[in-house]
């Protein structure tokens, strides 16, 4: 599974190209504004929580396992991450309520709409926990990417945030996803790409929404 897995992720690191010059632009904007910045870090916070919350909605009961668990920690941990450092930045308690956000609506309706296009196509009972497992994984692939590109940012900026230890952990996340699914019968690298391009549409989306927010933040100033 891992020579898969490592194959999908240069198929979304081509198929995610045009994408690198402006999100790179857009995370430099935000790294050299530290008001803009507090709230970047606290709308990833909020995504990392509804990520965890999502886990905690969909999986439950007797069949509970460890792997399901220790992802639900680690997706917690990570959006007590990204709150500290907000919190940091601006100095202050900051709640998620939408004028301590970038976006808010965009992030949210980010996993909505990318958990109700996968469980269409996932319409088998039997495979019901492939729903959370695929949008997990996919979620997984996007946030290497990103982070990866943040990283950067965060160096350039000179801003002593490392996020070497979650990105760690969303690969860990990849490989542990995909190895379920196929465990279930239910991995197939026509499905990982069908729901890439989705995800995609929608982050291209979710993108412009927090240009438009950082704009209308420094507007605001």
């Amino acid at each position: 599974m891992r020579s898969v897995i490592r194959s999908v992720i240069s198929d979304f690191e081509q198929d995610n190209a045009h994408l690198v010059e402006p999100v790179t632009a857009l995370l430099d904007r935000f790294c050299a504004e530290p008001r803009l910045h507090a709230r970047f870090m606290n709308t990833l916070s909020l995504m990392e929580h509804i990520g965890s919350r999502k886990i905690m909605a969909t999986q439950h009961g007797d069949d509970l396992d460890q792997p399901t668990l220790k992802h639900l920690a680690e997706e917690t941990r990570h959006a007590f991450f990204f709150k500290r450092h907000a919190e940091r930045a601006a100095r202050r308690t900051l709640s998620y309520g939408a004028p301590e956000l970038v976006a808010p609506a965009a992030a949210r309706m980010y996993f909505q709409r990318l958990e109700a296009g996968i469980a269409r196509r996932v319409r088998d009972d039997a495979e019901r926990r492939a729903v959370y497992l695929y949008t997990s994984m996919i979620v997984e692939f996007r946030a290497v990417w990103a982070y990866r590109l943040y990283q950067d940012a965060l160096g350039r900026a000179g801003l002593p945030v490392s996020l070497k230890s979650l990105v760690a952990e969303e690969v860990g996340h990849l490989a542990d996803m995909a190895g379920r699914l196929n465990d279930l019968g239910a991995f197939s690298t026509d499905r990982v790409a069908a729901f890439c391009a989705e995800e995609r549409r929608l982050f291209e989306r979710l993108v412009d929404a927090l240009d438009a927010g950082g704009n209308a933040v420094a507007d605001a100033a």
